[in-house]
Parts: C-alpha cells; sequence; structure tokens
C-alpha cells in the first residue's frame, strides 16, 4: 500500500468513501451532479433519479458525511454539487477500468 494509506484512521477513511461509492443510487446521484449546469436540490435530484425524497435525502446525508457532496444551505432550500474535481476524477478513473476490464473480456471471447 502506498504511503498515504499508512495508518489505520486513514485506511478507515478510505474504506467510508468506497462504501459510499458502493450503492447504485448514490452513484446516480453523483452522476446527475455532474452531468447538471448547477447545484440542484434535493427534489430535483430526486426527480431526476427517480428516488423518492426520503431515499435521495439519506442517500446526499452519506455522500456528504465522506465528503463527496458540498452543501449549500438558500434559506428553506438547500443546494447540492459534488466535490470537484475529486468526483469526477475517481468516477472517470473507475469508469474508464471497467471499460477496459469488459473489452478485454470481449476480446478474449473472440
Amino acid at each position: 500500500m502506498g504511503a498515504n494509506l499508512a495508518s489505520d484512521a486513514m485506511i478507515d477513511e478510505v474504506s467510508g468513501l468506497f462504501a459510499a461509492l458502493g450503492d447504485s443510487s448514490r452513484l446516480r446521484i453523483l452522476r446527475t451532479l455532474l452531468e447538471a449546469e448547477g447545484p440542484l436540490t434535493q427534489g430535483g435530484l430526486a426527480e431526476r433519479t427517480g428516488l423518492s425524497q426520503a431515499n435521495a435525502s439519506k442517500h446526499l446525508a452519506c455522500l456528504a458525511r465522506v465528503g463527496l457532496v458540498q452543501r449549500h444551505p438558500k434559506g428553506n432550500t438547500v443546494l447540492f454539487e459534488p466535490v470537484l474535481p475529486l468526483v469526477s476524477d475517481l468516477c472517470g478513473l473507475v469508469c474508464d477500468h471497467v471499460t477496459d476490464r469488459a473489452k478485454a473480456t470481449y476480446q478474449a471471447l473472440g
């Protein structure tokens, strides 16, 4: 493991981050935020992802807790946006890896 994962506390933080990314609803929320032209409300995210308000709230709380989204209170409304460039870089890296694996599997079949 790299020097950045030297302590047990750091490993626990990284584990929490990956656990948050291990849910498809949270990944859909992150994708929606990355594709949006600006911050979105919880209701807007629920509508765009097909989640209930309560479910979106639960997932946004998790994403905020691990530092993948930022909350911006505006009166009675809270706006959410991804923490950039972390989220876009991390999602891009993982998606590239998945694409490469799928290509390799396809090539192995032919």
